[in-house]
């Protein structure tokens, strides 16, 4: 199946669990520029499907999966996600947009859409992310398996950097700082492309 182009940039906000990513990137985007991932993970008290995901069963999941309608898909903390082709491709036809994804996700769109496909990681140290987790999650079990896939993360920021449309930005500084920081890197690429 041909892929068709994509029209406009795909922000990829990428970086370890607890770095800040989905916060930096609402403040960063408007939110109808991002991508709607599924996902099979259970929605939370703050969410809305259809908006923050479109929330699946794990048969409807690999429904999608079978019928090929994902850009890509992985399985994050036991949960699978997914980005819908068709949903990407409406998405940038008119402006850029974003999403939030893991490095694997934002790897296998980028095989498909080349260059339009812009990765920003977010580099935090062990210490933040462990101290942001403690403050929105209730469960000790889940603080801690995602504190141990710190490690593992990190190393991500080595693949992304290979892209040579790639941004690391410094996610221990003030939240305020990340996303001018981020602003910036949207901006710069809105002027170049």
């Amino acid at each position: 199946m041909e892929r068709k182009k994509l029209e406009h940039p795909f922000f990829v906000i990428i970086g370890p669990s607890g770095s800040g990513k989905t916060k930096v990137a609402e403040a960063v985007f408007n939110s109808k520029y991002k991508v709607i991932s599924h996902t099979t993970r259970s929605i939370r008290k703050e969410e809305k499907d259809g908006l923050d995901y479109y929330f699946e069963t794990k048969e409807q999941f690999e429904q999608l999966v079978d019928k090929g309608a994902l850009a890509e898909h992985d399985t994050y903390h036991g949960n699978q996600y997914g980005v819908g082709i068709a949903e990407l491709i409406q998405k940038t036809t008119d402006h850029y947009a974003y999403d939030v994804l893991t490095i694997k996700g934002f790897q296998e769109i980028e095989k498909q859409f080349g260059n339009m496909v812009i990765p920003i990681f977010l580099e935090v140290s062990k210490n933040n992310v462990l101290v942001r987790l403690q403050t929105r999650e209730d469960d000790e079990v889940i603080i801690t398996q995602r504190g141990a896939l710190y490690d593992q993360e990190i190393q991500n920021k080595n693949k992304v950097i290979t892209y040579p449309n790639s941004y690391i930005i410094n996610a221990n500084q003030s939240f305020e700082n990340v996303v001018a920081e981020v602003k910036n890197v949207v901006m710069n690429v809105l002027n170049v492309s």
